[in-house]
């Protein structure tokens, strides 16, 4: 993908004094604090886009790699939760992902590699996240759960 640019401006006190619109290409968004934090909640916190984003771009590479297998995808859900520090700068404490693979031409063994090769090669998000955070996942196919593990990269070439 090469270069990236996001733009983002202060929406002021009058949207609630911490509300954020992002703009990358022609994508908008608005992120915000929950009430409880001082904000109106009028979108996710950035810290919830992260979380997402790892969800989104490992997601991306497990139906991709499926695909490339021949395998018939009829679902990719991924789902992540975890907790922050209390410590400041409060972090993500440990992330754990759960994928949901369902589809008919899909063995274990595919499902659990393309799981790996996301969280060991492939995902930039989870490969930017893991030194601070350690990501563990668990694959379910078809409903049974198949395997676990824990993200893990070699040192990110420039």
């Amino acid at each position: 993908m090469g270069a990236m640019e996001c733009q983002t401006k202060w929406l002021g006190e009058s949207a609630g004094g911490l509300a954020f619109s992002a703009q990358v290409r022609q994508h908008s968004f608005i992120m915000d604090a929950g009430q409880s934090s001082g904000g109106k909640d009028q979108g996710p916190s950035p810290k919830e886009v992260l979380l997402a984003s790892i969800c989104a771009c490992s997601g991306m590479d497990v139906a991709s790699i499926l695909k490339k297998m021949r395998g018939v995808v009829e679902s990719c859900e991924v789902n992540a939760k975890t907790e922050t520090t209390s410590s400041y700068p409060s972090i993500f404490k440990e992330v754990l992902v759960e994928y949901k693979i369902k589809g008919s031409e899909i063995s274990e063994e595919q499902a659990l590699k393309a799981v790996r090769l996301s969280m060991t090669k492939y995902c930039g998000v989870s490969a930017m996240v893991v030194d601070a955070s350690p990501i563990s996942y668990q694959v379910h196919l078809n409903g049974k759960w198949i395997g676990d593990g824990k993200a893990h990269f070699e040192e990110v070439a420039e």
